[in-house]
């Protein structure tokens, strides 16, 4: 994402299409798997709850790489473990968990860790070269892959204890969706 490629050293554009291929290949894997197994194949629920967690999961990993062209991947591997705060907010809006003042402690202190590493002033890290707002656009981001993120597997924990689900028969179906969603998008931008 931030270092150019080929004879002309472009830049790769489309993330979605890298979302795409992640989520077509997890799908035929899935789907290889469910039918190894003699699992069922068919849907365990509705299918818009699919799409649900597809939508999310396609946002996810959308900003997950779109900020690798503004943030280290260190940085956004550190970044992961601010993770927990948007969990705890999905888990009690979703599952109605109840979580404990040192819970929200620990989750704040590590978010706080994190933000104050990754918001350190340092050379400008951008492969478009447009200075120190992107570095910001790139926090930005992964605001939104994290949140994205605790929404996504908050919603899949909701499913599995929602239904008596295999894990293969919702990545199958999750990814299915992922892949039409994905490519459409990319054929309207075509």
């Amino acid at each position: 994402m931030r270092v150019p490629y080929g004879a002309e050293k472009e830049y790769f554009k489309y993330s979605l299409f890298l979302v795409f291929c992640n989520r077509i290949t997890t799908s035929a894997v899935s789907a290889g798997s469910l039918l190894a197994s003699k699992k069922a194949i068919d849907p365990v629920a509705p299918i818009y709850k699919y799409f649900l967690v597809s939508v999310t999961n396609i946002l996810t990993t959308t900003c997950q790489y779109e900020a690798l062209k503004y943030v280290s991947f260190p940085v956004q591997t550190l970044a992961k473990c601010a993770k927990m705060i948007p969990v705890m907010v999905w888990g009690t809006l979703i599952m109605q968990k109840k979580y404990h003042a040192p819970d929200y402690l620990l989750a704040f202190l590590v978010t706080l860790g994190c933000s104050v590493f990754i918001l350190y002033p340092v050379s400008d890290i951008s492969p478009y070269s447009r200075g120190r707002e992107n570095t910001v656009w790139g926090v930005l981001l992964m605001m939104g892959y994290l949140g994205f993120d605790g929404f996504t597997s908050t919603f899949q924990d909701k499913l599995f204890k929602g239904y008596d689900m295999e894990i293969h028969n919702q990545i199958f179906y999750t990814t299915l969706c992922s892949c039409i969603l994905s490519l459409t998008d990319l054929a309207l931008d075509f």
